[in-house]
């Protein structure tokens, strides 16, 4: 078993600790999560050859100066121009930008993304949840080094679409189609959420979601999903990155053809306490409905691409990513005994989670390990 690199163990400590506090204490300051927030900036953005898909960015950052503007603004308007691009036009452009106007190193390109991704991660957790930390920390592994380290355009799509949940709360619909707009930008998953403004506030009883998810269940054998062919593939694929996706995330012939697996660990864990703690969380946590919402399609979609590791892994990660909010949440709405029984269960699950990401090739392939993580700034 591998060992993460002590920088990651140190976030690792530091979210513990105000898990802690804010669970049986009282709300901690927002300025500690922007200080971790910061420091994983650090982390992500000044990573050197680190992260699954690390050379395959480089290489389409270089690539993506060889695009004319034109293209790009045509392709923001959903037209081909002279060049055919590879990924979404606003992420051309900030790829193009940059190496035109500064000449900067891939690095810069990074810290860019991480800036961004982790700002629209901070506020949207901020939002979300009573304990941002508890919620940080349970997705921090793999989530971080997969979505931050990794899948940088969809992790970053999808952080500006969760950020965009306050303006369906707020209704303010012209708020919320901008951000889809921008996110689309980045990667074209953020499309599958534009009909969330209107789902997210339809009503779903458990004897609904029950009949959903065994519908989406029976479903799974027979790859729907293909009727929807390159519209979905299009979504879910990014070209030259899929290589280094499939070479990360390791999906065993036998789970695949219906075995079982830690993915369906989760959507049961995840069923449970949607089902568990429904009505208490609809009565006692505001806008509860929203996060069902999210993990109802999350898992059903689950079930439906199970048979497609890539859609099973990018398209559904986008909306389970989200929804897992309701497991620490459901501590605000529990007493003071069951909340010590989710908690302990919380860590249970980051200790295994570690455990599991260490003991497979992932943490090698990405570079996450003591002997492989490099850093510009950091010795």
């Amino acid at each position: 078993m591998s060992v993460l690199h002590p920088y990651f163990i140190v976030a690792i400590v530091y979210m513990l600790f105000f898990s802690i506090q804010e669970v049986f204490g009282k709300k901690v300051d927002k300025k500690w999560l922007w200080f971790l927030g910061v420091y994983l900036i650090i982390l992500v953005g000044f990573r050197d050859n680190v992260g699954p898909d690390y050379g395959s960015y480089r290489g389409l950052y270089i690539y993506s100066d060889t695009k004319s503007y034109e293209s790009i603004f045509l392709k923001m308007l959903h037209m081909e121009g002279s060049d055919h691009l590879d990924v979404e036009w606003l992420y051309t452009l900030v790829n193009k930008l940059l190496l035109n106007v500064f000449d900067a190193p891939f690095y810069v390109l990074t810290l860019v993304v991480a800036i961004a991704a982790i700002f629209f991660k901070v506020e949207y957790t901020e939002d979300n949840t009573f304990y941002p930390f508890t919620f940080t920390l349970f997705m921090f592994v793999p989530y971080f080094f997969v979505g931050e380290s990794g899948q940088i355009r969809q992790n970053l799509a999808t952080f500006i679409v969760y950020f965009a949940i306050r303006y369906i709360k707020q209704r303010q619909l012209w708020h919320y189609l901008f951000f889809i707009f921008i996110a689309s930008g980045i990667h074209t998953v953020s499309y599958l959420f534009l009909p969330m403004y209107w789902f997210a506030r339809v009503p779903l009883s458990k004897t609904i979601m029950l009949l959903l998810i065994i519908v989406s269940v029976f479903l799974s054998p027979f790859e729907v999903y293909r009727v929807f062919g390159d519209f979905l593939s299009g979504m879910a694929s990014d070209n030259v990155l899929v290589e280094g996706l499939n070479g990360y995330m390791d999906e065993s012939i036998e789970r695949l053809n219906g075995g079982f697996g830690i993915p369906e660990a989760m959507m049961m864990i995840l069923t449970f306490f949607l089902f568990a703690f429904d009505t208490k969380m609809k009565e006692l946590y505001p806008y509860y409905e929203y996060h069902r919402a999210y993990a109802v399609i999350g898992i059903c979609f689950y079930f439906i691409f199970r048979n497609n590791p890539v859609f099973s892994s990018r398209l559904v990660g986008a909306f389970i990513g989200f929804s897992f909010v309701i497991i620490p949440n459901a501590m605000y709405v529990v007493s003071s005994g069951m909340k010590k029984m989710i908690y302990a269960f919380i860590l249970a699950l980051v200790i295994f989670n570690i455990i599991v990401f260490c003991s497979f090739n992932n943490i090698k392939v990405g570079r996450f390990t003591t002997e492989l993580y490099n850093n510009h700034i950091l010795p």
